[in-house]
């Protein structure tokens, strides 16, 4: 397997990764949304706000380096 087609394999891999978190985070966001429109402010609201955080940290963290091996891909 050439570089290239490695580094295109790695990229398709982290598009997955990266759909995983985004639905993660899509499913954090409306179970803390549904909590706070029914006024049940509770542990589970909280460690869903820490989720939301954790989750959006990441998903940045990723595209940042998934744009950087797009980059790098140009290099090969």
């Amino acid at each position: 397997m050439s570089k290239v087609d490695k580094a295109k394999e790695y990229i398709g891999a982290m598009k997955v990764y990266m759909g995983f978190i985004l639905a993660s985070l899509m499913g954090t966001v409306a179970f803390t949304s549904k909590l706070y429109m029914g006024n049940h402010i509770i542990p589970m609201f909280w460690i869903g706000i820490v989720g939301i955080i954790l989750l959006s940290i990441s998903f940045l963290l990723l595209m940042k380096h998934l744009h950087k091996k797009i980059d790098d891909l140009e290099n090969l």
